[in-house]
């Protein structure tokens, strides 16, 4: 009889192990913590402002220059990409803050090539700006650890 009880309970371990273990390596938040930033976005310089078109991933289009953002990743509502600009010959990196709606955001850009002149200091030239969203309202809210 102890030799049953034995196989019994191994074959309940062991048959119960997998689903364990694949549920202790799933990470503890889901994707759906990631904002969706598709829309039209109002983007506000200094002295300039432009829209940019994104799609969920946060690439795309934007008016000034014929520019392209590119969203690097985004995390604990920081928002880092590129942006190149054909129209001047530009290309440089970004940092936003997105509001915890997902409506705004607010950081710096800089330059990281500026025609022939490669190899510029990141931070060291740039500006701020304000992002707001003109449409498509986000389906995610952002996450606030």
């Amino acid at each position: 009889m102890a030799v049953f009880r034995t196989a019994a309970l191994l074959f309940l371990i062991l048959s119960t192990a997998p689903s364990m273990l694949a549920g202790a390596a799933e990470p503890s938040h889901q994707v759906l913590d990631t904002p969706d930033l598709s829309g039209e976005w109002e983007i506000q310089e200094e002295d300039k402002s432009y829209t940019a078109t994104l799609d969920k991933e946060g690439n795309g289009p934007y008016t000034w220059q014929g520019g392209h953002i590119t969203t690097l990743g985004i995390a604990d509502r920081k928002w880092n990409g590129t942006w190149q600009q054909p129209g001047n010959d530009r290309e440089g990196s970004f940092e936003l803050l997105l509001s915890e709606d997902g409506r705004e955001a607010n950081g710096v850009w800089w330059y990281t090539r500026v025609g022939d002149r490669k190899n510029i200091p990141a931070r060291q030239w740039g500006g701020t700006y304000v992002w707001k969203r003109l449409s498509a309202s986000p389906s995610t809210p952002v996450s606030n650890p």
